[in-house]
Formats: structure tokens, C-alpha cells, sequence
């Protein structure tokens, strides 16, 4: 008797309280491929293999996947294939000091991506890659991408992981706690009955959009969106992929119900041919021809945004030349109670419609322009479709930054005769030797280096150049260098009295193996780890370093490196 006033109790509470069923639209017409992208298997924190996350995507509809997991770009990602008809390629999800960013269509690196985030995404882009901020919305720092000025391509301005930890973060807050417990007490209520809607559910506006919308006002980036799948909720203090006392949701289908990446490629994919259809695939993702749906309120989605002129037709993700009058066109399948908004950067050009087909004409003034689609008339009126822009752009080139002026004064630290001034430093079980090497018509200051094996335990070879009386008459360090293989050497200034002792500041900069020069800005140097200042004090600093580690270097690796000049600047 009890039992059933219990579920009938829950049962009234789920009607009343659980998220609507998604509407059910006609079949879409927009020759788009949906997908998803940033999914965890268990070769990181996810819970399942490749081919059961495969199979998933499947049943939810999905035709492309896109597996992200943790790790340092130096494992050979996994050819595009199908798996239960889905394609699926491997990616990465790599930590910066700045957060998290997601690296695709990427072959593996020859050496371990980490460090400060503008040093990965410079080194993405040099490996061919397409590179994703992740989840910039998220409360928590470590996962958190913070570094806009780095020229990454593409911004994740939806992630469903992101939400839950949103409303989680507001209920520790004195002015929101109770609202978001509320919230969040009612989600676990209704997650069994209808998961993917009460995923859905939970997703709040990006905050990220203004920082997006205002680097396209400079430059293509594409807006995405990334699901973040694991499939499991684990303690805080479990390993990452250990899965004995995880809990097994939200699941993989429901995650992919929730929403989808919608990806219009330039010919229809076979189906069945994985290295004719990936390319393709990557190819539109890359030029930002796709838009994101969330299905939990409305599927399937279609939609099309061009842009005409006397000149052109394009598609989102294109550029127009501005000059001349424009019409945008707009056509979806959104129910009539949905709301389409034109936007023009961060304002409603042209808002309140409810047709599913209108043109909305511009002066061609250069300017970005995209759509959103949001759910009105349903309890949370969220964002169902969110489009790429078109970006109007002028002739004239955009203003570059000011470059800094040349040096004027040089103190080399380097004669080409002797290792004067030059020492070495090492952990106890690495290996280090330095020595002047002749060449035609000089010297090289040659560095030799074997990085103990094992687990990365503070493995460390470093070239150190003593300056006693400071650096403060300089602003920077110029150096000609080269390395045996590709590599990240940081350079670094460390301090040498006070509060500053043994703290150090630095710069990583790229090697190969040819010459080339470095210029290194002391007020461009950030901390290695806590340090009492931010940036450097030059007139305390007793040594300038050139340090390889496990960091950007595989423990139990060894090389060479050959300084041809080295000199402090200003």
C-alpha cells in the first residue's frame, strides 16, 4: 500500500515537474550530416569502447562521432572508420595551463603537447590540426579555456557537462543555492524517465558568446558545440579511467539525444567509404558550414542560412565582400511557436520571426552575421538552433598589432670560443653534456641530453647562463638554435635573492632541426608555478636557463641541441 502511494507520488511529480518530449519536425532538407563531437572512451575517463560508443551513436541517429580522449597528442590516432555506420574519428583533448583544448584531423605529435595554452595551439596549427577551446563556460579552472588571444578555430559554446557543474556551482552559492538545488533535486527525479530532455534541460547561455562574437569581428572561428561524454559519474577521488565505483550515466545514447553538430559538406558522403567521406567531413567542419541543434527539444532539425549578392552566394561559415546590398535568407523547419532571431555581432538585426522561410535585407556594411532559433513556448525557452556566421568583410586589411622596435643594444652571451659563463644542471638519474662544436666559419654551443625513463618524476636537462648582475639593462633574449629532432625547449629567468630565489619565469619556444632565430620578451615570460611577482624582476634575476623536461619531452628521451648565437636585448 505504501509502495504505491510512494510511486504514485513520483509519478505525479515526474508529470508535472519532467521536461516536455521532444516535437517531432518533418525530415530535414538541408543536406546536412549530424554528429557529435568530444566523446571520452576507455582509453581515458569514458566508460566504453570505441565500438559500443559506435553503436550508440547509432541508435541515436548520429552518422559521424568524434572521440576526444585525454591525453598528449603523441598517441597515433585511429584512422577514420565506420562502426555500425557511424564514422568515427579519434581526436584528443589536451591540458593547458589555460584549460582544455580539443585537437582533430591532427597526426600525432612528436613530442608531448602541454604547457601554456598559446603554445599548443601554435602547435596544433603547425601539425595540421583543427583546434577547440573546450568548454569555456565551465566553474571549473582546470577545464576552464581562458586564453582568447591565442588563434585557436573553433569555440565549444555548448557542452551539457558544462551545465550540470553550472547549476551544481550555484547551489554553493548563498543568493542561488536554493533555487539550484531545487533544479538539480527535480533533474535527478526526472533523469530516469526522460534523460536526454532533463540534459537538455539544464543548459544555460554561454557567457563565452561575447568573447566568440568579438574575435569574429577579426577573424573566422566556428562556433561548435561538444557534448563531453563519459558515461559515468565517478568519486572525486578515483583515478581517471577507473570505472569499478563509477555510476553508469547519463549513457552514452541519452547524451547523444541531447543535441547534435549538423555539418553541410560540399557532396553527399558515401556511407560506407571512410577515407573518401573524412576528408570531406573535416573539410566543412573546418570552414564552420554547420550549425548546433539541441534535439531534446525538437528533431530532427533543419535549417540553411545564405547570404546573396550581386557577386555571390554563400553559405555560414563564408565570407561576402561588403559593399554592396545583401540578403540574407533563413529557412528551417522550426515549429511556429519557436522564435528566429537575426543577429548582426552582438545585436538582434532582425527579431520576433516565426516563419520558417524569410530574407532579411542589409546595407553590406562589414559586419558578422548569424541566427539563433530559440524554444519559446516551451517551459525553458533555450536556444534550439544556433548558426555559423557569415562574415561582410571589406578589402582593406584588418589593423595588425604594433610591432616592437628593434634592439639597439646587444650583450652576446656566446663568444664561439668557450663555455664561459655556461653551465649545466640535471636531476640525479638524467644525463647532460655541453661543449663548443667548430663550423665553417664559427662555433656552435652544443647541448647533449638523456632524459631519465619511467613515469615523468621530475626529469630535467637544463643549459644555464649565469648573470650575476642581473638582467634589468635588457628586455629580451635573442637566440639562434636548432635541434636534432622537433622539439619545446622553455627558456626561463630565475631569481636569485629574497623572496624571488629559485622562483622562475618562462617561454617555451619551438625547435627543429633548422636554424632559426628566437626573440623572447621578458615581459612575455609567465610563472612556473607560485612566484611572489607575476612577472619577473630583472635586477634579481641570476640566470638565464634553456630547460628541457618531461613536460614537452618523453621521459627516457635524449637528443641534441646546437646554440649558434645567444645575446640579451633591449
Amino acid at each position: 500500500m505504501l509502495t504505491a502511494a510512494l510511486a504514485a507520488a513520483v509519478a505525479v511529480l515526474v508529470a508535472t515537474t519532467a521536461p516536455p518530449r521532444p516535437i517531432r519536425l518533418p525530415p530535414p532538407t538541408d543536406g546536412t550530416v549530424p554528429g557529435i563531437l568530444h566523446i571520452h572512451t576507455n582509453r581515458s575517463d569514458g566508460l566504453s569502447s570505441p565500438d559500443e560508443i559506435a553503436a550508440a551513436a547509432a541508435r541515436a541517429g548520429l552518422k559521424f562521432i568524434v572521440f576526444t580522449d585525454h591525453g598528449d597528442a603523441t598517441r597515433r590516432p585511429d584512422p577514420p572508420q565506420y562502426r555500425s555506420g557511424v564514422l568515427c574519428f579519434d581526436g584528443v583533448e589536451i591540458s593547458t595551463t589555460a584549460g582544455h583544448y580539443v585537437a582533430i584531423d591532427m597526426p600525432a605529435s612528436p613530442y608531448p603537447l602541454a604547457g601554456e595554452a598559446r603554445d599548443v595551439v601554435d602547435d596544433v596549427r603547425r601539425l595540421g590540426g583543427f583546434g577547440i577551446a573546450a568548454h569555456p563556460d565551465s566553474p571549473k579552472l582546470e577545464l576552464k579555456w581562458r586564453e582568447w588571444t591565442a588563434p585557436f578555430d573553433g569555440v565549444e559554446l555548448l557542452n551539457p557537462d558544462t551545465a550540470w557543474r553550472l547549476w551544481a556551482e550555484q547551489a554553493g552559492v548563498r543568493e542561488t543555492r536554493w533555487p539550484a538545488r531545487r533544479t538539480l533535486a527535480l533533474a535527478v527525479i526526472d533523469y530516469p524517465f526522460r534523460p536526454s530532455e532533463v540534459m537538455a534541460s539544464l543548459i544555460q547561455p554561454s557567457r563565452a558568446l561575447y568573447n566568440w562574437e568579438a574575435l569574429t569581428r577579426r577573424r573566422r572561428v566556428v562556433s561548435i558545440a561538444g557534448v563531453d561524454a563519459h558515461a559515468k559519474l565517478a568519486p572525486r577521488s578515483a583515478d581517471p579511467g577507473d570505472s569499478r565505483l563509477a555510476l553508469p550515466f547519463p549513457g552514452y545514447e541519452a547524451s547523444f539525444r541531447v543535441l547534435s553538430v549538423h555539418v553541410r559538406p560540399d557532396r553527399p558522403l558515401t556511407g560506407t567509404d571512410a577515407a573518401a567521406d573524412a576528408p570531406t567531413l573535416m573539410r566543412a567542419i573546418r570552414a564552420g558550414h554547420l550549425y548546433t541543434a539541441v534535439d531534446a527539444v525538437a528533431t530532427p532539425a533543419s535549417f540553411e542560412l545564405t547570404a546573396t549578392s550581386d557577386r555571390a552566394t554563400v553559405h555560414e561559415g563564408d565570407e561576402i565582400g561588403a559593399g554592396a546590398p545583401i540578403s540574407l535568407r533563413v529557412r528551417s523547419n522550426a515549429p511556429p511557436g519557436f522564435t528566429t532571431d537575426v543577429w548582426k555581432g552582438i545585436a538582434v538585426l532582425s527579431g520576433d520571426h516565426h516563419e520558417q522561410d524569410f530574407t532579411v535585407g542589409i546595407t553590406g556594411e562589414p559586419a558578422v552575421y548569424w541566427v539563433q532559433i530559440r524554444a519559446t513556448g516551451q517551459p525553458n525557452p533555450l536556444t534550439w538552433i544556433r548558426s555559423n556566421p557569415i562574415y561582410v568583410r571589406s578589402v582593406e586589411p584588418l589593423t595588425r598589432m604594433p610591432q616592437r622596435p628593434a634592439a639597439t643594444v646587444s650583450e652576446p652571451l656566446f663568444d664561439a670560443k668557450t663555455t664561459t659563463g655556461w653551465r649545466t644542471e640535471h636531476d640525479p638519474t638524467s644525463l647532460v653534456a655541453m661543449e663548443v662544436t667548430p663550423i665553417v666559419g664559427g662555433a656552435d654551443l652544443r647541448f647533449r641530453y638523456g632524459l631519465a625513463g619511467g613515469a615523468p618524476a621530475g626529469q630535467v636537462a637544463s643549459m644555464v647562463y649565469d648573470t650575476p648582475r642581473g638582467v634589468a639593462s635588457s628586455d629580451r633574449l635573442t637566440v639562434s638554435i636548432r635541434a636534432e629532432h622537433p622539439m619545446r625547449v622553455s627558456v626561463q629567468l630565475r631569481g636569485g635573492a629574497g623572496d624571488a630565489e629559485g622562483e622562475r619565469w618562462e617561454r617555451s619556444i619551438y625547435v627543429d632541426a633548422t636554424q632559426q632565430e628566437h626573440t623572447i620578451y621578458f615581459d612575455d615570460m609567465m610563472p612556473v608555478g607560485h612566484t611572489h611577482t607575476f612577472k619577473p624582476d630583472l635586477a634579481n634575476i641570476r640566470g638565464v636557463l634553456f630547460v628541457i623536461d618531461a613536460r614537452n619531452t618523453k621521459p627516457g628521451d635524449s637528443g641534441r641541441l646546437w646554440i649558434r648565437t645567444a645575446a640579451l636585448e633591449r
